[in-house]
């Protein structure tokens, strides 16, 4: 950029002086000889003029286009550092997650993993996970993020498992409702799963469920430890063909769209039947 500086200044200091030229050759009137060598002065001043401003404005281009360049450049590699340091920063937010629920039960074993696929013909939107038994998963192991349970494991290989989903029917988790103590199971449907959404069934008749309450797993199957969360009531219902009480529950998490879980595959309690 100081190049460019310098050149323009070099080139107002040219037509300066040519400026002059000519202000001096019109005060001389009709001195021939003068005019004469004055206007061959100010021809050579023009023409040094006009190459130097050619010069000066093809160095300025190339300057300017090089100069652009190594902005685009600058600026592609920042946009990637900052995806990364996004991504790293979203990823380390879930470590933390599990590390306070860690923290908050010492007898968890959780294994974090990656979503590595999804079929689009799926029921209830299963996904497939990069860690499997090589790293002591099991069918039936619970499934989270740091937003609580999102499924079970359903099948598992060495180095991967499928995970269904807490909107599948095949997923039941014994329940509770946090604030009444209601209990109930959880299990989905397909009318609910689109709307991210799964049911507590099996609900007391005079239940004191309300809506925006929190629910959570009872851990009395020995499947999933207690305490997980479920997500909130959205709304309560009654099913006409069996005269029973439901409430619809909505996850914390977005089912549909998640990239990353964690894998319970011990807990204390696990395998233990309770009241």
């Amino acid at each position: 950029m100081n190049r460019f500086k310098n050149y323009k200044t070099l080139k107002a200091l040219i037509i300066t002086l040519v400026a002059i030229a000519v202000a001096g050759v019109l005060s001389l009137g009709d001195n021939s000889v003068i005019s004469s060598g004055f206007n061959f002065l100010t021809r050579g001043l023009f023409q040094l003029s006009a190459a130097a401003t050619a010069s000066i404005d093809s160095a300025s281009s190339e300057d300017i286009r090089a100069e652009n360049e190594k902005l685009k450049k600058e600026n592609a590699e920042l946009r990637s550092q900052l995806a990364d340091y996004l991504a790293v920063k979203e990823e380390n937010k879930k470590l933390w997650g599990y590390y306070g629920l860690k923290k908050e039960n010492p007898s968890f074993e959780i294994k974090p993993a990656n979503v590595i696929r999804r079929d689009a013909n799926a029921d209830f939107y299963s996904f497939t996970l990069d860690i499997g038994s090589a790293l002591g998963v099991q069918a039936g192991n619970p499934v989270i993020t740091e937003n609580g349970l999102v499924g079970r494991v359903s099948r598992v290989d060495g180095a991967t498992c499928v995970v269904s989903t807490v909107l599948s029917p095949e997923t039941k988790a014994s329940a509770l409702d946090r604030q009444s103590g209601d209990a109930g199971i959880i299990s989905g449907n397909a009318t609910l799963c689109d709307q991210n959404r799964t049911a507590m069934s099996k609900i007391s008749e005079d239940n004191k469920i309300k809506e925006d309450d929190l629910i959570v797993t009872a851990g009395t199957g020995g499947v999933y430890p207690d305490g997980l969360i479920v997500g909130k009531v959205v709304e309560l219902g009654f099913n006409s063909y069996d005269a029973s009480r439901y409430a619809v529950v909505e996850p914390y998490e977005d089912i549909k769209s998640i990239t990353s879980a964690a894998v319970i595959t011990d807990f204390s309690g696990k395998g233990e039947v309770r009241k």
